[in-house]
């Protein structure tokens, strides 16, 4: 979790109560924070606003209460962020925690890994499928390079196959070449699709290396959820996002990348609702999105400052960058205890 969302859901968990019953458009005014962008009632994770309808007796209230409690009096909290991207926050965050408390920022931790992120390069057993997209992939870094959108959902957000349909259509209207990694073991591809998109789309079902995606020269965007770890990936190997928060505190990580980084864009479509079937974006929205990204003048922007960001990244956890100086200062200290 971002330092900016870590602040933000300790101050809107104490807040809940009082904004049960607010209209969803209302606007909120967090104390103690200088955000970067606006926010509604309507904004708040439903993880967040529990601690206002959950009552007396509600486990997960009471769980998240005694979580809180012994968080906020512990010596300090170790954050996979760097000081440059998120330091007006920092501040914020360390007022939540007893007298002296740190927040130390230490990342992005992935990039104190020295393991190079590969694809296989031989057909070895179980691996057929990740040696043609390392292919499919270096066949497209050559003339442009950036011309792919990597997109993933990560491991946890469910999406409807209604959803998984639009996304699909989106894609292929877009014309743009797209990896798409697909958890859903019960979705099938629309009938004809994968005929209409060969050459242009792969849409894989097995476990892929989002580092050595993010990384290779081919790919240009991600249409993410926007979960902490995808966007610190995404943001160090300079790759704009097209952010699509689906729970918990990816609306708020969707805001700061979009709003407050801006080294992304947000899908979008005007009076968007999730239906009965599970939609939230239409096929059109969708393909929207994706061409701005990747074609268009706000696209070249965020990539411009997502690509100054990742260089920024390699430098927090390198000889004398943030990271690296914060992780020495914290050792010292904890010798000293």
């Amino acid at each position: 979790m971002s330092v900016c969302a870590m602040a933000l859901s300790k101050s809107l968990w104490r807040a809940a109560p009082r904004l049960v019953g607010a209209g969803a458009n209302e606007p909120l005014d967090v104390p103690n924070m200088n955000l970067p962008f606006d926010l509604t009632v309507g904004e708040v994770p439903w993880e967040i606003m529990v601690n206002g309808i959950g009552g007396p007796g509600n486990p997960f209230v009471e769980f998240m209460e005694e979580v809180g409690w012994a968080d906020v009096n512990s010596w300090g909290v170790v954050v996979n962020s760097f000081e440059e991207l998120e330091l007006s926050h920092i501040p914020a965050l360390e007022s939540f925690y007893r007298d002296g408390a740190r927040a130390w920022c230490l990342g992005p931790l992935f990039l104190c890994d020295q393991a190079q992120a590969q694809a296989p390069r031989d057909k070895s057993k179980g691996a057929e499928g990740l040696f043609e997209l390392g292919r499919w992939l270096d066949e497209r870094a050559v003339a442009p390079p950036g011309s792919v959108m990597y997109v993933s959902f990560g491991t946890q957000a469910d999406v409807s196959s209604a959803q998984l349909d639009e996304l699909a259509h989106g894609l292929e209207m877009s014309g743009v070449p797209f990896v798409w990694v697909v958890r859903s073991g019960s979705w099938s591809v629309p009938e004809g699709l994968e005929g209409r998109i060969e050459g242009r789309g792969l849409i894989l079902r097995k476990w892929v290396d989002q580092r050595y995606m993010l990384g290779h020269r081919a790919v240009g965007g991600f249409l993410s959820h926007c979960g902490w770890n995808s966007v610190l990936e995404s943001v160090s190997a300079g790759v704009p996002i097209l952010a699509w928060p689906m729970m918990a505190e990816q609306p708020f990580n969707a805001k700061l990348i979009v709003e407050g980084l801006e080294a992304g864009l947000r899908i979008e479509a005007a009076g968007s609702r999730v239906a009965d079937d599970g939609v939230v974006f239409k096929r059109e929205a969708i393909c929207r999105g994706v061409r701005e990204l990747m074609g268009g003048a706000k696209g070249r922007r965020a990539r411009d400052r997502a690509q100054a960001l990742g260089r920024v990244a390699h430098r927090a956890v390198g000889d004398g960058g943030s990271s690296r100086d914060a992780m020495t200062r914290l050792i010292s200290e904890l010798r000293e205890c």
